[in-house]
């Protein structure tokens, strides 16, 4: 029995000395680390938003920036009474509670059933529930905010785009990031409260715009309150950019685009689309892009109401589209650009050959029509251009064949991406006998061909494209990839980065043979019986080219009205800009729709001033 007391009296001792031994490693030489753990259980972060870097054109002005907004904001897990803070927090804003609730639990496309659910799901938040306060209702809150645990008014940058709608194709918008993105950012730092770039250049750099979030420190108990705030970390602004814009050019650009829209529209009774885009060729830096009806972008920095975006839904105009990269169309004549180039360099003809034009080409009994019917006599290839023959291309397109027609649009860019940096480009179409054959189930024929050689049929092509394939035949051949970006600065102005220019090579036709090209452009513009003689400005040297693509009647589109486009670069001798101009539905031709806007924005860049029947080119 003694033996016993004595085993279980040692067995006791051991157990205090174990016990007291792993207390005072605990407390002594392991303190600090579960000290550390601790606070790890305890400390949460709430993020705190960082300004989106600025954007500049490439003069320094400011085209899109930030704004300080009073906004309310929630942390589900510090609410003591959501409902009653929710009635109170309705009166101060005076507006309906179920408004409030609406906001509180749809965040990032996913809407909540309790608010139980939403704590769950963002217990730290913030949670933005009401913006862009007044300074009297911010007052009001500020007098009852004992009353309100859990809500605050904080001031946050919000987008601001202050020339409305100029160049909002370009430049996009911003809004809350939905949860499919947040689930496919994460990973990157992103938060399921940022805002993010949604369209445009604000999309493609998103990643640099953002910055680094801030944050806010806090303590919470084992219940999850918050008790005590330990501190805040500084939020890092994002990066500015850049850009190549010109913003009085992009000005004068949409200026002049809306007004031939206005007179079309008076003429055929309806609203039409439109696009104009100006670069500099021996770049590919873009210095205008117009896209028309456009957007404001300031209605969706803030969050857009749903009425206001269903009205951009509903319009048939489709404004939130942006034609000058994501649109495709048949070309018209401006696609004589490359049957030229094919044909000569080829060795198909010289500059001395000939083709008679009668006013129509008969191919095993399909007959195809030149718009002059009386016919255009004997041409060589350069009246050919200028004056836009038809028949003349009919037959050349005939003889090349769609292997070397092909072989030189593909060497264009036509059917493939130009790659500039903003979202939705589309590749356009360049047809083939593989591709009709697979798309069409047909086989190809030599009036597809004849078709293809004056830019009708399947071929499609964006303006943004079209613009890639005028500046190769200004600068001599070279392709480049339009860019809007010339580089990025951080938040203490130095550039961490540069973009463009971004060369894709060579067409692969001789200076010589490209001299033959322009000199029809010219003609178009200055020969009395070239298609663009009525742009034409005495003193002042250009050159360009019509497009009038027929837009056949489809049961979406059963007016079919003809497309007008216009191509053109200038001084003539030595090019410093490149123009598209895309009339879309506008009916007529592309010399009297597309061809004014492009002068315009001629006149715009080198500062002319436009007197007399036609204008005359001479420098204010």
């Amino acid at each position: 029995m003694k033996r016993r007391i004595v085993a279980l009296a040692l067995a006791v001792a051991a157990i205090f000395v174990v016990l007291v031994w792993r207390l005072a490693d605990t407390q002594l030489r392991s303190g600090a680390y579960y000290e550390y753990l601790a606070n790890l259980n305890q400390l949460r972060t709430i993020p705190v938003t960082a300004p989106r870097g600025l954007l500049y054109d490439r003069n320094g002005i400011v085209v899109a920036r930030n704004r300080p907004s009073f906004v309310v904001e929630v942390v589900p897990m510090q609410l003591h009474d959501p409902n009653a803070e929710m009635r109170e927090l309705a009166s101060i804003l005076m507006v309906p509670q179920a408004q409030l609730w609406q906001r509180m639990l749809h965040q990032n496309g996913v809407t909540y059933k309790t608010f139980d659910d939403l704590a769950a799901a963002i217990p730290l938040g913030p949670v933005t529930i009401a913006a862009d306060l007044n300074t009297a209702t911010v007052g009001r809150f500020s007098e009852r905010a004992d009353e309100l645990a859990g809500m605050s008014v904080e001031l946050v940058p919000v987008r601001q785009y202050p020339y409305g709608t100029l160049a909002s194709h370009a430049i996009g918008y911003v809004g809350q990031i939905s949860q499919s993105q947040y689930e496919q950012l994460k990973s990157k730092g992103y938060t399921p409260n940022d805002t993010i770039g949604e369209d445009g250049l604000e999309m493609t750099y998103d990643s640099l715009l953002r910055g680094r979030p801030g944050g806010r420190q806090i303590k919470v108990n084992s219940a999850g309150q918050a008790v005590a705030s330990v501190g805040d970390f500084a939020a890092t602004p994002g990066d500015d950019l850049d850009l190549t814009l010109d913003w009085p050019l992009q000005r004068a650009a949409e200026t002049a685009m809306a007004t031939q829209i206005k007179v079309i529209s008076g003429v055929i009774g309806h609203r039409i689309g439109g696009s104009a885009i100006v670069e500099d060729p021996n770049t590919g830096a873009v210095l205008a892009l117009v896209s028309q009806p456009n957007f404001d972008p300031d209605d969706f920095a803030a969050g857009i109401s749903g009425k206001r975006y269903s009205g951009y839904l509903n319009d048939p105009l489709l404004p939130l589209f942006n034609r000058a990269v994501s649109g495709a169309y048949p070309t018209g004549s401006t696609f004589k650009m490359i049957t030229s180039s094919a044909a000569l360099q080829s060795g198909l003809l010289d500059e001395e050959s000939t083709r008679y034009c009668g006013g129509a080409y008969d191919i095993n009994g399909f007959i195809f029509n030149d718009d002059n019917a009386g016919g255009h006599g004997t041409l060589t290839i350069r009246p050919a251009i200028a004056r836009s023959c038809d028949v003349f291309f009919f037959q050349v397109g005939n003889e090349l064949g769609i292997a070397r027609l092909d072989k030189y649009a593909a060497a264009y860019g036509i059917g493939k991406k130009t790659g500039i940096d903003v979202p939705g480009e589309t590749d356009g179409t360049l047809p083939t006998p593989a591709w009709k054959k697979k798309v069409v189930k047909d086989d190809w024929y030599t009036g597809d061909t004849v078709n293809l050689s004056i830019g009708q049929g399947f071929l499609e092509a964006s303006p943004i494209q079209l613009l890639r394939v005028v500046s190769a035949v200004a600068n001599g051949g070279e392709l480049y990839a339009p860019y809007l970006v010339a580089d990025a600065r951080d938040p203490q102005g130095r550039i961490v980065k540069r973009f463009g220019p971004h060369p894709q090579g060579d067409v692969g036709v001789s200076a010589s043979n490209l001299a033959i090209v322009r000199e029809g452009m010219l003609g178009a513009i200055e020969d009395p019986y070239g298609t663009a003689h009525n742009v034409y400005m005495p003193g002042f040297h250009y050159a360009g080219k019509t497009g009038t693509a027929e837009n056949f009647p489809t049961i979406d589109n059963p007016q079919g009205r003809n497309h007008a486009w216009f191509v053109c670069f200038a001084p003539y001798d030595h090019p410093k800009i490149a123009v598209v101009v895309f009339m879309d539905q506008s009916g007529g031709f592309g010399a009297v729709n597309a061809a004014p806007v492009a002068q315009a924005i001629v006149t715009a860049y080198f500062h002319l001033k436009t007197t007399g029947p036609n204008g005359a080119g001479i420098r204010d």
